[in-house]
């Protein structure tokens, strides 16, 4: 009797156990299945959310094309004073300049006398891009810039607003290329150097508008010169030139009278 009341209560204690060991691996099973689906749900959403690696903009009369990040840090970088950045874009015209849909601003400089010099075009679509990009409001022309003293000088100015602020940029338009021949490290080092000190020098003599920095925008004849005119931005400028300066490099296509274009053609064509 006795032996089998303790075998009644082993086999018990037994099933007991048993029953208790089998709730806890279905515990497990399911908190291991939920996490599993809970990651799975998460990596979903994340692949949902995700931002696209590059951003267009699209004209009738061009496409303008630049990484997403990219284009995010050169416009949180015009509002704090002291930092700088080198930004890469490309830019394909689908028409010929006089054709081309342009925005208020860039009518204005395509239409008012400049400095001197055969800019025109490169300053034009150079305030379209920056109008495109980052929606910026033309402020003064070339020649509504007041400098005191006289000196080196700078080719329009530009507001830029986001959330919070409104900031007052000036901006420098250029072109990296080479008549008849091939653009070199040393071609980039003169043509950075030069523009950059300009930029600095525009800066300190400019009295109305006073520009918070400026933008020094450069036309690029192609991506081998872009690529070249980075690696010695980032290797052989010094600080000094780079300053704060918001360097902007547009690779442009289709578009071969921006870079030769001649002062007496009063309607450009590409």
């Amino acid at each position: 009797m006795t032996i089998t009341t303790n075998h009644s209560l082993f086999e018990t204690q037994t099933f007991v156990r048993s029953n208790q060991m089998s709730r806890q691996i279905e515990t497990q099973l399911r908190c291991k299945g939920t996490k599993r689906t809970r990651t799975k749900k998460q990596k979903i959403h994340r692949k949902r959310t995700k931002k696209p690696s590059t951003i267009v903009f699209l004209s009738n009369s061009y496409t303008l094309q630049e990484a997403t990040q990219s284009h995010l840090q050169v416009k949180e970088c015009m509002f704090v004073y002291t930092s700088r950045y080198f930004h890469i874009n490309n830019f394909v015209a689908h028409k010929q300049f006089k054709d081309f849909t342009l925005c208020d601003g860039a009518i204005k400089i395509r239409d008012s006398e400049n400095a001197g010099g055969t800019s025109i075009i490169s300053e034009a679509l150079s305030f379209e891009v920056l109008y495109k990009m980052f929606n910026a409001s033309l402020l003064s022309t070339e020649n509504e810039i007041v400098y005191y003293p006289i000196g080196k000088i700078t080719d329009y100015a530009v507001q830029v607003s986001n959330h919070e602020n409104t900031v007052t940029l000036g901006v420098s338009v250029t072109r990296a290329m080479k008549y008849k021949g091939v653009f070199e490290r040393k071609d980039a080092v003169r043509l950075l150097e030069k523009k950059l000190f300009g930029v600095i020098c525009s800066s300190e003599n400019a009295s109305y508008p006073k520009f918070a920095k400026q933008i020094l925008h450069i036309w690029s004849i192609d991506q081998n010169t872009a690529n070249i005119l980075k690696d010695v931005y980032e290797n052989e400028i010094s600080n000094y030139y780079k300053h704060n300066t918001i360097v902007i490099i547009t690779v442009s296509k289709n578009t071969d009278s921006l870079f030769w274009e001649k002062s007496s053609t009063k309607l450009r064509n590409f």
